[in-house]
């Protein structure tokens, strides 16, 4: 089962664990972050609103299109 808890400081806490505390700060100081969630295995770790679960699997290697090399179109396969 995964620990999943919200508030800044349990964020911050997961990101020194994760060794995501200076690459934060960096962001922060160029823009202004309203939400973060962070998943590393086992951990989720949120600021304002529970991420919800993606509907559909990523599969980088399959594809419904295929690119025309000479005119760089994305045509639809068959």
């Amino acid at each position: 089962m995964k620990e999943v808890k919200r508030g800044r400081a349990a964020v911050w806490e997961h990101a020194g664990e994760a060794g995501l505390q200076e690459f934060l700060r960096l962001v922060a100081s160029h823009f202004d972050i309203d939400d973060i969630a962070i998943h590393t295995p086992g951990k989720l770790t949120y600021l304002k609103e529970q991420p919800r679960p993606p509907r559909y699997r990523i599969r980088p290697f399959e594809s419904d299109v295929r690119l025309d090399v000479a005119t760089g179109r994305l045509i639809k396969k068959q």
